[in-house]
C-alpha cells in the first residue's frame, strides 16, 4: 500500500511564493525577489525595433567569380553596413553568411528606435548603390542587391558567455516576424518591407503601398508596407547560402 508523507513547515511564509515542479518528487518554491533575480539573469524584457538584411545575387556571382573574391566583397559590404547601423544608433546582434540581424532602442525610446531603424534601412540601401557603382560593377562586373525587413515588439534581451566572450542575445516572436518580413521581400518584389504597426510609429513616414501577407509560423495575417524599390529583373533570383564558403575562407 502506497503511503504519503505530508510535510508541514514550522514557519509559514508571510509573503507570496512561486512554486515550480522539477520532478514528480521535487517542488521548488521561491519568493518574488528570488524569482526576479532568476528572470533578470535570463534576460530583460524590452521593446525594440528589429532589422534583418539579406544580400542577394550570390548565385550569379559564384558562377563568374571565385568564392574568395565574392567573400571579400561581402566583408567590404559588411564594414559599410556596420558603419551605417551604428551611426543610426543600432547594434548588430548576429551575422550569418550573407545576412545581418540588428536591433535599435537599447538606449532610447521606441518611437525614436523605429525611426532610426528605417533611417538605417535607407542608409543600407544607399551603401549598396555606392558599393556597386564604385567597386562591384567597375572591377567585377557585378551588381548586388539586398532585402530588408523591419518590425518591432517586446523581446528578451540577455547576455551569455561564449568562449569566454560575452555576447548579447535578443529573442522573441517579433524577431521571427522581422526575419519573415525580410523573406517576403522576394515574393513581394520590394527591397524594404516593414510591418504596418511599425509604420504607424514612424515620426517621418513616407508614402507606401500596403499589402496583406500570411507569414510562416504566425497565425494571423499581417499588413505590411512596401517602403523600398523593386529588384532588377536580372537580379531577382534565388540566393545561395554562403556559410560553407565563409567557413573554408577562415
Amino acid at each position: 500500500m502506497k503511503t504519503q508523507n505530508n510535510y508541514i513547515p514550522s514557519t509559514l511564509p508571510t509573503h507570496q511564493i512561486s512554486c515550480t515542479r522539477l520532478t514528480d518528487q521535487t517542488i521548488v518554491c521561491k519568493s518574488p525577489d528570488q524569482m526576479k533575480e532568476i528572470y533578470t539573469a535570463l534576460g530583460e524584457e524590452r521593446e525594440l525595433a528589429l532589422l534583418f538584411l539579406d544580400i542577394r545575387n550570390f548565385t550569379a556571382a559564384m558562377e563568374i567569380r571565385s568564392s574568395y573574391e565574392v567573400i571579400y566583397m561581402i566583408r567590404k559590404l559588411f564594414v559599410l553596413f556596420n558603419r551605417s547601423i551604428t551611426a543610426a544608433g543600432g547594434r548588430i546582434i548576429e551575422t550569418n553568411g550573407d545576412s545581418i540581424y540588428a536591433v535599435f532602442g537599447l538606449d532610447t525610446n521606441l518611437r525614436k528606435a523605429v525611426q532610426s531603424s528605417v533611417d538605417a534601412a535607407y542608409a543600407l540601401l544607399r551603401d549598396v548603390d555606392v558599393f556597386n557603382a564604385s567597386y562591384a560593377q567597375p572591377y567585377f562586373n557585378l551588381s548586388y542587391e539586398v532585402g530588408i525587413g523591419v518590425h518591432h515588439g517586446k523581446v528578451v534581451v540577455g547576455q551569455y558567455d561564449l568562449a569566454n566572450k560575452e555576447q548579447m542575445t535578443v529573442m522573441g516572436l517579433p524577431v521571427n516576424i522581422a526575419s519573415r518580413l525580410q523573406g517576403e521581400t522576394k515574393g513581394l518584389n520590394n527591397n524594404l518591407i516593414i510591418s504596418e504597426s511599425t509604420y504607424d510609429l514612424l515620426t517621418e513616414p513616407k508614402d507606401a503601398e500596403i499589402r496583406t501577407v500570411q507569414l510562416k509560423g504566425v497565425s494571423a495575417a499581417m499588413n505590411v508596407m512596401l517602403m523600398g524599390n523593386t529588384f532588377h529583373p536580372k537580379n531577382h533570383i534565388d540566393d545561395m547560402d554562403l556559410n560553407y564558403y565563409l567557413g573554408i575562407s577562415g
